[in-house]
């Protein structure tokens, strides 16, 4: 209790308030579909509708374990407002066909597909407040049984898998109407979220894990977990939190907290100077690591390296020094110049005004992106005048050594970057409404594709196939083979 109190917390406004920097332009886009929707007055409805599922914003996602049966494919993703929705990837026509046809057909040819299943992780289904899911991984323990975890508002929700899959059978067993979604249309079902099915009150948590009291709020409440990582061998779940406790190690066999480490109450030993927003666990032996290793990266523009076992500092790395010393192994999509490539401060210390939002690892290599808070005494745009100004970077680090190798300034601000190992590219989302492939081994921009969603906020890359699945703002995903968007899926509750 008394360091509790002793500790300087990070100040806190706004409701996401670990995410006040994470999600900065979210606003500007909700708002302007909103009013690109109200061009249309057909109906009511048509205006709910268009209310309804441009101000939904997807935060995490993932392709579901292969079916034993490998009848259907489904792809799971939640919200803002606290569900886990559920589609059946093989109801895709895109999907069902193979890669090669998919490739020569247009996503204008048919109508997004409505969700099989959807699933509120709140009791009341009314209540949406401090609901927000941030993030979502399936996971498999060393029996075998898989899990579906979702972290947000409410701490870590942990389902059993085979829990989801009984409510889909017994609700596929209840159609008699069709198709979930028609081909002579492009309209999205509109339905009321306040309107649950009875399977959705079937699905409760196995088990529910939150964060300590948070001492940066007034009522001592707790704060939302943004990332979580599964290390397997240990059956170790970690949560990177928007408080100054940092990052939390659970033990998932007996649900018991092991400890946290690398908050902002720990700085005088290293650890972070703010929130965290993401978290990533190294198995031993896996990218040169000699023991199971931690990465974390959150509002500070640091890198933390830690032992997974002990919880001990490795080694903390500021991403805009790193990008400052090594200036010419930088490119940048904001000018032509060769000195505008790095973000250089006035004062001579990191000015710290980048922050870490996502990172993934493809071998040795680990990708770490985010963005630019602009400040009126830094210079996070260029070194010249009249230059356009950069919001975010993408970085590429060599693992075994944790060295940086290159990276680009981009014109966007980054939210998320995901490995595709049937490109063997990185692939990044941010605020422009594209993806961008990256090559692994020099992260240079190598193309780019347009995406519904207006801001991306997450990307999945199911391992079975070429198959990649895009989703943020706007209640739309999109999916894509390889390089070109083939369907799209759509939250209609």
């Amino acid at each position: 209790k008394n360091i509790m109190t002793s500790i300087a917390a990070p100040p806190i406004s706004g409701n996401n308030k670990a995410k006040r920097k994470f999600f900065q332009r979210h606003d500007p886009y909700v708002e302007y579909y909103r009013l690109r929707g109200n061009k249309n007055n057909d109906s009511d409805k048509k205006k709910r509708c268009t209310s309804s599922f441009s101000s939904c914003t997807i935060y995490g996602s993932a392709f579901c374990p292969a079916p034993t049966n490998h009848k259907n494919k489904y792809f799971v993703a939640c919200t803002n407002n606290g569900y886990i929705v559920v589609w059946n990837l093989r109801r895709s026509s895109s999907m069902a066909s193979s890669d090669e046809d998919t490739k020569k057909k247009k996503s204008d040819n048919f109508g997004p597909l409505d969700p099989i299943l959807s699933v509120h992780v709140g009791e009341d289904v009314i209540s949406n407040n401090n609901q927000v899911l941030y993030d979502l991984q399936f996971i498999q323990s060393n029996n075998g049984e898989h899990f579906l975890v979702a972290s947000g508002d409410p701490g870590i929700v942990i389902y059993k898998w085979a829990d989801f899959e009984a409510a889909i059978d017994a609700k596929l067993n209840e159609e008699d109407a069709g198709p979930f979604y028609s081909m002579s249309t492009k309209k999205p079902k509109c339905q009321d979220p306040l309107r649950s099915n009875s399977d959705l009150s079937k699905i409760r948590p196995l088990s529910t894990l939150t964060p300590h009291p948070s001492p940066a709020t007034s009522f001592g409440e707790c704060i939302e977990i943004n990332s979580i990582s599964y290390e397997k061998t240990n059956d170790i779940l970690y949560g990177a939190s928007g408080d100054v406790f940092g990052c939390y190690q659970w033990d998932l066999s007996t649900e018991r907290l092991l400890g946290t480490f690398g908050g902002a109450s720990r700085y005088e030993v290293g650890g972070h100077r703010d929130y965290l927003h993401v978290v990533k666990s190294i198995p031993e032996g896996c990218g040169g690591s000699p023991t199971q290793c931690v990465i974390t990266g959150g509002e500070d523009g640091n890198v933390g390296f830690w032992d997974g076992k002990s919880r001990k500092l490795i080694e903390m790395i500021n991403v805009q020094s790193a990008m400052d010393k090594h200036k010419d192994s930088v490119t940048s999509d904001t000018t032509t110049t060769h000195n505008n490539r790095s973000f250089l401060s006035n004062a001579s210390t990191p000015s710290n005004n980048l922050w870490v939002s996502s990172m993934d690892t493809a071998g040795n290599w680990l990708a770490v992106c985010g963005g630019a808070e602009h400040t009126n005494n830094t210079m996070i745009t260029s070194r010249s005048s009249g230059q356009p100004s950069s919001s975010g970077f993408m970085t590429l680090w060599h693992l075994p050594t944790r060295t940086f190798t290159s990276g680009c300034v981009t014109r966007e601000s980054l939210n998320t970057v995901v490995y595709n190992s049937s490109l063997d590219s990185f692939v990044s989302g941010g605020n422009e409404g594209r993806v961008s492939f990256w090559e692994t081994a020099a992260m240079t921009r190598s193309g780019r594709s347009w995406s519904t969603p207006p801001a991306t906020y997450t990307m999945s890359v199911d391992p079975e196939s070429s198959w990649m699945v895009v989703g943020g703002t706007g209640g739309t995903l999109d999916c894509f083979v390889d390089r070109v968007k083939v369907s799209r899926l759509q939250v209609t509750s």
